[in-house]
């Protein structure tokens, strides 16, 4: 296994902007939504939304085929009895929503005296806008983002520095490569550099708002790994019984 815990973080962009990722043209190759609980020795399935009772969520997580096997292809590179823990990957759109909803009051909580423009934005930074347009879908909403983190062979998470769906600062991928460089946080600066340079290893891209979240053949991967088109579009899940969002 090679040791990716010395290479500092370079975020390929420092303030993300979603207007140039929307206009990627996207060209839908029609892969397969599949189940992440198949190979528990490979990553746990924590679906965190569903827990917290958010609508339109399942106790179980999805994401596209090819997606499926590159968290395999990464499972690979990590230390002996390590393993991912999953917490979110394909999003139904009443979930963005509640999740937009909620982090606007959050942020209206921390800044009364904000427009409703700058609370917008604001909420932006952590939430994609929820999005039934079929050329500008939600990243979540494809089948493509995965939010992970990583647990040690006794099960335990690794010290990331804040924690999953933080909403401050710290959040930040490369935090704590430039706005808190100090000894304190070494443990987890070298434990978010092994998730980030494993996962970019594995053709992943990362969202640099968020040092959970990465993605594969949506926009967001498009944009940032410089193809000329995203593979994967809005989808849901297909059951026979039960009618999806």
């Amino acid at each position: 296994m090679l040791d990716f815990t010395d290479t500092p973080i370079e975020a390929p962009i420092q303030n993300w902007d979603w207007a140039p990722i929307k206009e990627v043209p996207i060209t839908e190759n029609n892969e397969p939504l599949v189940s992440l609980s198949y190979l528990p020795e490979k990553m746990i399935v924590s679906p965190q939304y569903f827990i917290q009772n958010l609508p339109g969520t399942y106790p179980e997580l999805f994401a596209r085929a090819h997606v499926q096997e590159k968290l395999i292809e990464a499972a690979r590179r990590l230390p002996y009895g390590y393993k991912f823990v999953v917490f979110d990957t394909w999003r139904s759109i009443p979930t963005q929503q509640a999740l937009f909803d909620q982090m606007k009051l959050f942020v209206k909580r921390d800044h009364p005296t904000y427009s409703d423009e700058e609370i917008q934005q604001a909420a932006l930074r952590i939430v994609a806008l929820p999005s039934t347009d079929e050329k500008k879908p939600s990243p979540h909403n494809t089948g493509g983002s995965v939010d992970l983190s990583i647990i040690d062979e006794k099960g335990r998470l690794l010290d990331m520095g804040s924690p999953f769906d933080d909403i401050s600062l710290r959040a930040k991928t490369t935090y704590y490569e430039v706005d808190d460089t100090s000894e304190k946080y070494e443990e987890a600066r070298r434990n978010r550099r092994l998730l980030y340079h494993i996962m970019i290893q594995s053709g992943f891209t990362n969202y640099t708002e968020e040092w959970w979240h990465f993605d594969y053949g949506n926009q967001n991967w498009a944009k940032l790994s410089h193809q000329d088109h995203a593979l994967y579009g809005a989808t849901k899940p297909v059951f026979p019984w039960v009618k999806t969002y």
